[in-house]
């Protein structure tokens, strides 16, 4: 077996401890909450993985809550989930554009059809 010239194992040894000590990405979130038809109340707090928008969000919705993915939109803000408030039902799609938003679920066996949960949601 061969011995690393002490040059080599330097480097590598520096290399190591240059990735270990990187920073590690910092987790924020903010809380909003919102006021909804009815006035029902709704939770949802934004979380960041790094430098870019919400990557996830939990909101709270009868006293439940549920964690959802940022998710394709055509504009505004769309995070859905595969679970639902009610177990066989599809997941939850929380769809924003301005201070608004709206929570729906979605159809049973589809991925695309929604159906209104809590509309007019506005930022308090």
């Amino acid at each position: 077996m061969k011995m690393l010239r002490p040059a080599l194992l330097l480097s590598a040894l520096v290399a190591a401890s240059t990735a270990l000590a990187a920073p590690a990405e910092q987790i924020t979130y903010r809380t909003v909450r919102y006021v909804c038809e009815r006035n029902t109340p709704l939770e949802v707090k934004y979380v960041n993985f790094g430098t870019q928008g919400p990557d996830f969000v939990v909101l709270t919705y009868r006293g439940q809550q549920y964690g959802l993915a940022q998710a394709l939109s055509g504009s505004g803000a769309r995070y859905a989930s595969l679970y639902g408030p009610t177990p066989g039902d599809g997941g939850l799609e929380w769809w924003t554009k301005g201070n608004g938003g709206t929570l729906s679920k979605f159809a049973p066996g589809s991925s695309s059809d929604t159906i209104p949960l809590l509309s007019n949601c506005r930022q308090r």
